[in-house]
């Protein structure tokens, strides 16, 4: 049947209705995480200043020039490893309709067409899920933004805890302030270095994407307890590469993938041989992440009231 846009909406207006309670609480978790990481990193933050202002008598620094409040890397960190977990926990929330036996009942018999009802479901998880943990860092800025207005001034400035995140979300903005030295070779902005950040952040989204598609799949397998089940698979299975990696390290004199600051000829090549690694690895696990994605909706059209795996 030919997509609906009607029918598709009177359906997403269904399930916001009837799942409310579910969405609701989902925003209100990720709102309080954020907020409370936010002013956990404002509470640390104010009280290494306060420390330093009253051992100022024996030191030589002056605390006032001091910009250690605005350092907003390390909560970011965190604001960023909370934003990773909630929308991995979406991904295997899609199919929550179908929990139950009446759930599976009522959705399957819902005057839409399986393709307008996959597509809602993945809309309202992955893109509404984004905004949710967007509008919750923003208002957690907010929070910070007015705490360090008010115990500090204006004097050296408000770092935005939103660009923090963002910033460190680009791979390059978590080695410029963590690492003085990128890997050990060249300038900080050559081509080279350029290039192994740029190919490290698509590998590192793609990643993070196949981890989504996975417990998206996962969840088409499986309706309760499939984000647990999932997550210790994939203990499981990292585990297992890890023994592997370490084995096979055991028997390489050296690894493909040491850059040797001192041979400028040889970092490079062994540059070029990294991002050619990481970006096909990248690539691959994009087309996996899509495989998933269009095998779940395979799974979602195939879903019986009653199977071995969901009763």
């Amino acid at each position: 049947m030919n997509f609906n846009k009607d029918r598709f909406a009177n359906f997403a207006k269904y399930d916001l209705t009837i799942n409310k309670a579910f969405y609701r609480n989902i925003a209100f978790v990720t709102l309080a995480a954020a907020v409370s990481i936010a002013l956990l990193g404002f509470v640390i933050r104010y009280n290494i200043y306060t420390s330093i202002v009253n051992d100022q008598p024996y030191l030589t620094i002056d605390p006032n020039g001091i910009k250690g409040y605005n350092w907003m890397y390390t909560t970011a960190i965190y604001e960023l490893g909370l934003i990773g977990v909630l929308l991995t926990i979406l991904a295997g929330c899609w199919a929550h309709n179908l929990r139950s036996k009446q759930g599976r009942i009522t959705e399957l018999t819902l005057p839409a067409t399986n393709q307008e009802k996959f597509i809602w479901h993945t809309l309202v998880v992955l893109v509404g899920g984004c905004i949710v943990c967007l509008l919750s860092l923003l208002v957690a800025d907010g929070f910070n933004a007015l705490l360090t207005l008010i115990c500090f001034g204006t004097e050296n400035g408000i770092t935005s805890l939103t660009a923090s995140v963002f910033e460190i979300a680009s791979v390059k903005g978590i080695m410029e302030h963590f690492i003085n030295t990128p890997l050990g070779f060249g300038d900080i902005e050559s081509p080279l270095v350029n290039r192994f950040y740029n190919t490290f952040t698509f590998f590192a989204i793609a990643t993070f994407i196949i981890q989504l598609s996975i417990y998206f799949f996962a969840n088409s397998l499986k309706y309760k307890f499939n984000i647990i089940l999932t997550y210790i698979a994939l203990q499981i299975l990292s585990t297992i590469g890890s023994i592997l990696f370490f084995i096979y390290t055991a028997f390489v004199e050296e690894l493909p993938f040491f850059v040797d600051p001192v041979d400028e000829h040889t970092s490079e090549d062994r540059v070029n041989n990294v991002c050619a690694f990481f970006g096909t690895i990248g690539g691959i696990s994009i087309i996996l992440a899509i495989l998933f994605i269009w095998w779940s909706y395979k799974r979602y059209t195939k879903a019986q009231i009653t199977s071995p795996f969901n009763k």
